[in-house]
């Protein structure tokens, strides 16, 4: 009897032992999170990525063009990817790679791709891309149209629109690069009362730091409203927590949401992490109701920006 209680208590330790390690290895499962190299995309992530530290998890953060990291998504280095256009603007892309990958939560619904020019520009003359081959617009219009990566959906389809609509023939030219260069050449013509047209999305903090009015697209080649979606890597229910996997699938920011926090980084020069900060603070309520519990549990209190950069050194 003695060598069977001696025995009981053995296994009752070991058991305890396991079900210890194995929470502490869910805890420190590091999470590899993919988002494209734009300022919106990264607010979004940096939002994930508290949460996820939050829920204990150490965080990676790999950024790149669309051309290279949805094809980290499809080879397993990513687990999550913040985030894919459905089912318009990213199309192209989700059709190789869908069959890897699996959504997660809908961040925003009403994304679009448009172009845009500024509001002083005369409604009563351009309204439509078709006015923009009007010889009085034609005349006082930049014919450089500066735009974002190639290989986006935006410019994508906006290579299209030159081509269907006749710009090129009209002296037209579309010149993909880089967003300092998109953003710059945006807002030295807006301060000089230049006529400019700018290829633009939503959400985008231009939308809210200057009045632009978006133009009619009767062939619609920029497609319709896009929901931005959070995708995993199929595996990724497989390898985490359930807990991990259900809070990811609440996750909801809606358009105002990143178009504030993208502003935030742009024109109040925060950083993305800064950023999500202040807007998951200024949001608490809804943030804890992702993490399924009260606003009071101490568990689910959010992780700074420093005690986050903590988290990443230890994980390093």
């Amino acid at each position: 009897m003695r060598a069977l209680r001696r025995w009981t208590s053995v296994c009752l330790v070991v058991t305890l032992s396991v079900i210890g390690a194995t929470s502490v290895v869910a805890g420190e499962q590091k999470v590899v999170l993919g988002q494209i190299q734009l300022s919106f995309y990264a607010v979004a992530g940096a939002v994930i990525q508290g949460v996820l530290e939050t829920l204990g998890h150490p965080v990676e953060v790999r950024e790149g063009v669309h051309e290279t990291i949805f094809p980290a998504l499809g080879r397993g280095e990513v687990d999550l990817l913040a985030a894919a256009w459905l089912p318009g603007a990213h199309a192209i892309y989700w059709a190789q790679y869908k069959d890897q990958a699996i959504e997660l939560a809908t961040l925003y619904d009403g994304a679009r791709l448009f172009w845009a020019v500024p509001d002083y520009v005369p409604e009563s003359l351009v309204r439509s891309v078709d006015d923009l081959l009007k010889p009085d617009v034609a005349s006082k219009m930049a014919k450089t149209i500066r735009g974002i990566g190639a290989g986006s959906g935006l410019m994508m389809g906006s290579k299209k629109m030159m081509t269907e609509y006749g710009l090129e023939q009209a002296g037209y030219e579309l010149v993909p690069g880089p967003p300092k260069d998109w953003i710059g050449n945006f807002e030295k013509a807006v301060a000089e009362r230049r006529w400019v047209i700018i290829p633009l999305w939503r959400p985008q903090f231009l939308n809210k730091a200057y009045r632009v009015r978006p133009l009619d697209e009767p062939k619609r080649l920029l497609g319709g409203t896009d929901r931005a979606v959070l995708v995993a890597n199929k595996e990724f229910p497989n390898r985490f927590p359930a807990k991990t996997v259900d809070t990811l699938r609440r996750i909801d920011l809606g358009v105002d949401a990143v178009t504030e926090m993208d502003y935030m980084v742009n024109v109040e020069r925060k950083s993305p992490r800064e950023a999500a900060k202040v807007w998951m603070a200024r949001n608490a309520d809804r943030v804890q109701s992702w993490m399924g519990r009260n606003r009071g549990d101490r568990d689910t209190r959010l992780l700074t920006p420093s005690q986050g950069r903590a988290k990443e050194a230890v994980g390093r």
